[in-house]
Formats: C-alpha cells, structure tokens, sequence
C-alpha cells in the first residue's frame, strides 16, 4: 500500500523534473511535480487514498527537512548579521505577499466552491 502510494509521489515528481528539464521553465521541478499531483488527483485519475497515508508522513516529518538549512544560517551568522536589513527587507515582502496570494486564493476556492454548491441546490 504504501509503496504504491510513494509510486505515485515519485511519478509526480519526476514528470515535474521532465517538464522543467523539458522546456526550461523558471518554476523549480518539486514545485511543478506538485502541479502535476494535484492535476492527475483534479482530473480522478487517481484518488486522495492512494496517496494520503504517504502524504501524511512527509508532511509529519517535514520539519526535518529544514535542518540542513538551519545549520547553515548559523555558520554563516556574521553574513547574515552584516546584511541585516538587506535580507529583512525582501523576507518581510515576500512574505506579506505570500500571505495576500494565498489569501486571495482560498477566497476564490471558498467562493466558487459554494457557487457550485448553490448549483446543486
């Protein structure tokens, strides 16, 4: 079960690989995988089951994957100390506008899922 799961992760992220190595698009290949998982799970072609358990354990052990990063801001501490504001700046922009998109997007999300609900009424 679970490999069949893990299957279908790796499916998605290598296809995501294939398509940035393919046509040289400025979208990182996790990220476009990740594209490609929600595609085939939006068109049916396969279900949240077959790839939820799996999921749920990534997801879980997540924080593990940001120790390497860790690790290098403190050993690189003074170069961060020294460009300070230079970092901040950008970090605190991305992240208010990371934080609109996002909010932007539920709303649509929120918005035409009850318009299809109303639909069905």
């Amino acid at each position: 079960m679970y490999v069949k799961q893990l299957f279908w992760i790796l499916i998605s992220y290598f296809a995501g690989c294939l398509l940035w190595k393919g046509l040289g698009l400025p979208i990182p290949a996790n990220v476009l995988g990740m594209l490609f998982l929600l595609l085939i799970l939006a068109l049916k072609w396969i279900k949240l089951s077959d790839v939820e358990a799996v999921s749920d354990f990534i997801i879980s052990h997540l924080a593990l994957i940001f120790i390497p990063s860790a690790v290098g801001i403190m050993e690189y501490f003074g170069l961060f100390q020294a460009n300070f504001i230079k970092i901040l700046i950008p970090w605190a922009l991305a992240c208010i506008v990371g934080y609109a998109v996002t909010g932007w997007v539920t709303q649509l999300a929120i918005r035409a899922q009850e318009k299809r609900e109303r639909g069905r009424a």
